[in-house]
């Protein structure tokens, strides 16, 4: 066990948007020494290792993650990689004898997630999902009053996003060689052989990336964002996870190239209540605010919750008393906190990787009963579908030489 001063060395794997929010939200904490930065793409990782210095650190600049994990000084790592890329490196920096923090989604495929787990347990590891809602004191809150029968009888949780964007979307541009400084082969990893396309690269100027609207890489809204809120249902419901899940969606929007729903509804069921993800791109009713969020509709009352507050609106007749509360202290820094104290005294994490998979096997459930057209139960004893025939998509087929190996 480590002492409360000990350093711990971290390496940052892929350092893009996430990549970055992650390493300055690690800089904040004390105790940390960022020994390496890596990426595939040169422009990243440049800036990622001036951003290290200028905090005081003295980081390894490297393209490939394998000499980050075969480095026995670095004591943890931060996968920020497109989402493709998180269950192998997770599984190899377990291996390594490494702690990991791993962004959400654990995983691209249900068996993905699993072995992750497996990995987490067989090496003693710490590791840590990415859905740092989880370490916000009202979200925390919010979640108590769920599990205390303080809205009485729940039977009905909705989540939701809502965006409003321009039917070209992301456009159709053409593929074309990679731009400088891209190692393009080794950004695909495990997925199939692909041209370079600017899109399923997605790194343009003041956009988040692209990449998560391609099946190969990612799961669209639902596993980008939805995780973030099936996840606080799942932290308030006791971390089951659904019984059931039937989807409905489609690309009804947009005109570009992407591949994932730009709108879509789920239903879970959940032992003793049902659940709903929404999201769409052409609509907002004009609000501003409350277009991603969360309600438990309970029998005594409704709480809303979103990343700024909640607010627990009473039932016509009920006792209980309307209240608020709204969020004091950004949660992501919080989470990091949380992580590097669980490095040190070697206890679970407030998202730790079980837990993550299983907001993140909800999400890819959604995605495959649509793709699939059909209703999916899920086995929790054996961790798999009911339906056999919907099984062999719980796996993903890696691109040689990968192979993803507990």
């Amino acid at each position: 066990m480590r002492g409360a001063n000990d350093r711990i060395a971290v390496g940052f794997i892929g350092v893009g948007v996430m990549g970055t929010e992650n390493l300055q939200a690690a800089m904040k904490q004390p105790g940390v020494a960022v020994a390496a930065v890596c990426d595939v793409y040169q422009p990243h990782l440049e800036r990622a290792g001036a951003l290290a210095r200028r905090g005081g650190n003295q980081p390894k600049e490297v393209r490939d993650f394998r000499q980050v994990l075969a480095d026995r000084s670095i004591d943890a790592i931060c996968i920020s990689t497109p989402d493709h890329w998180h269950p192998y490196i997770t599984v190899e920096a377990c291996k390594a004898g490494k702690d990991v923090y791993v962004e959400k989604p654990a995983c691209v495929a249900v068996d993905e997630g699993l072995a992750m787990v497996r990995a987490a347990r067989k090496y003693d590891r710490v590791v840590q999902g990415g859905t740092w809602q989880r370490s916000g004191a009202h979200f925390q809150k919010a979640c108590e009053m769920v599990r205390g029968g303080v809205l009485g009888k729940i039977a009905f949780c909705r989540t939701w996003i809502y965006n409003n964007m321009p039917q070209a979307g992301i456009g159709n541009p053409a593929d074309s060689q990679p731009p400088a400084g891209l190692d393009w082969d080794l950004w695909l990893g495990p997925a199939p052989a692909r041209q370079f396309n600017p899109n399923r690269f997605g790194v343009y100027p003041k956009a988040y990336s692209y990449f998560r609207h391609f099946w190969d890489y990612a799961g669209g809204h639902l596993t980008d964002s939805g995780i973030h809120m099936l996840d606080i249902v799942h932290m308030a419901l006791g971390d089951v996870m659904p019984d059931s899940v039937v989807a409905l969606g489609g690309k009804y929007w947009l005109r570009d190239d992407s591949e994932t729903p730009d709108t879509l509804q789920v239903t879970y069921e959940y032992p003793g209540c049902i659940a709903s993800w929404e999201h769409r791109c052409n609509n907002t009713e004009g609000l501003t605010s409350r277009l991603m969020g969360i309600t438990f509709h309970g029998s005594r009352g409704t709480l809303y919750v979103d990343r700024a507050m909640y607010k627990l609106t009473p039932e016509k007749g009920s006792d209980l008393e309307p209240a608020e509360m709204k969020r004091v202290t950004d949660p992501h820094p919080l989470h990091w906190a949380n992580f590097l104290e669980c490095v040190r005294t070697r206890r679970k994490p407030n998202s730790d990787i079980e837990n993550c998979f299983r907001s993140s096997a909800a999400c890819i459930l959604g995605n495959l009963s649509l793709r699939a057209k059909m209703r999916l139960d899920w086995d929790s004893a054996n961790n798999t579908t009911r339906q056999t025939e919907a099984r062999p998509y719980l796996q993903r087929t890696y691109r040689g030489p990968w192979k993803l190996e507990v």
